[in-house]
């Protein structure tokens, strides 16, 4: 069995696919056993051109199906054979160092199923000379924090992942957290390193702008479609402990605005008024916690459209294991280049 294996997901990231791949390779070209596999759902710019030119396995995803990085970790996984196995967005980049020392974590500490370390964020997407600060050259040592989930870059063991299942593939979103939740239900830790790991390009996260372009990816449907799947299940009061935390603020301020139309349509202005003016003082409580008036109206905003999405993706039907039937080109890394075709080849996990 292969040391490692790198899994890598990409879809139209030709502005920072090669600088990711060439950070990867930095760090395992010429190691013993170890693979990279790059799985792009339909890019329709030079993504898998550019990724070409590299010596690595690239999957590319048919676009007749849902387009979504649970199920590119998902296929990346089942074409792998590593012992261990990262997994990195198509917007990243490796720090050096950091495998190595992630890997001398798990071979000392068995209940570790999965390790993630902090990502250096918000750096310009689409910028292929953009820089975050440089950190500590190598690995940086210090104490383990035990998180809930890793934030799209970990390392995992195999073996674990083939005995609570691996990313549900049929989610939209929020596929790692419920994969970290069953992990830990299966009484093993998952733990987040001092040392960064990868530098991730994004857009800037308290905008309005990108909450609107990650619902338009429907990336707010994974908290529905997890509660409906676990809905009569142990994970259900867990999973919505972990992740349900905008939830509840967010139906008080749909229920307020709906009784508030429902009075002003009845004609009922003491009603209207009581419930606007209770609204006023909830806002302005927020306001002063926050200490700005632009958060406080972003959380608002945000909360509304994260329940909106929950909503959506709790009344989508669910795709049953016997309908799941991915799509893909596999293109060995291999001079010329030979593919072959894939349907439905993966198992379940």
């Amino acid at each position: 069995m292969r040391r490692v294996s790198v899994v890598l997901i990409s879809r139209n990231q030709a502005w920072n696919i090669a600088r990711l791949i060439e950070s990867v390779l930095r760090e395992v070209d010429g190691a013993d056993g170890c693979e990279i596999v790059l799985v792009d759902s339909a890019s329709d710019d030079a993504t898998v051109a550019l990724a070409s030119r590299f010596s690595i396995t690239i999957i590319a995803l048919h676009g007749n199906q849902r387009l979504t990085a649970a199920l590119g970790r998902y296929i990346g996984f089942h074409h792998t054979t590593g012992e261990h196995i990262l997994f990195l967005d198509g917007d990243m980049e490796l720090i050096p160092g950091w495998i190595a020392g992630a890997l001398n974590v798990l071979d000392h500490h068995a209940e570790i199923a999965a390790i993630t370390g902090r990502l250096i964020d918000q750096l310009p997407p689409r910028d292929p000379d953009a820089r975050g600060p440089n950190p500590a050259a190598g690995w940086t040592d210090g104490p383990l924090e035990v998180v809930s989930h890793g934030g799209g870059a970990a390392l995992y063991r195999r073996s674990i992942l083939e005995r609570v299942g691996t990313f549900d593939p049929r989610l939209y979103s929020d596929e790692e957290p419920e994969l970290c939740l069953r992990i830990r239900h299966a009484g093993y830790r998952v733990v987040r390193t001092r040392a960064p790991i990868a530098y991730h390009y994004s857009e800037p996260r308290y905008q309005l702008a990108t909450v609107l372009h990650r619902r338009q990816r429907h990336l707010y449907l994974g908290l529905g479609q997890n509660i409906r799947h676990h809905l009569r299940g142990p994970l259900l009061w867990p999973y919505l402990r972990e992740r349900g935390f905008g939830l509840a603020p967010g139906a008080l301020i749909m229920l307020a605005t709906g009784g508030l139309i429902q009075a002003l349509l009845a004609r009922r202005p003491r009603q209207a008024g009581a419930i606007l003016a209770a609204g006023t003082v909830l806002i302005g409580v927020d306001m002063v916690r926050r200490r700005s008036v632009s958060r406080s109206l972003f959380a608002f905003a945000q909360r509304l459209v994260v329940l909106e999405g929950t909503v959506r993706g709790f009344l989508l039907r669910p795709i049953r294991w016997a309908e799941f039937r991915p799509s893909y080109e596999v293109l060995p890394a291999s001079s010329g280049r030979g593919s072959t075709a894939g349907q439905g080849e993966t198992a379940h996990g």
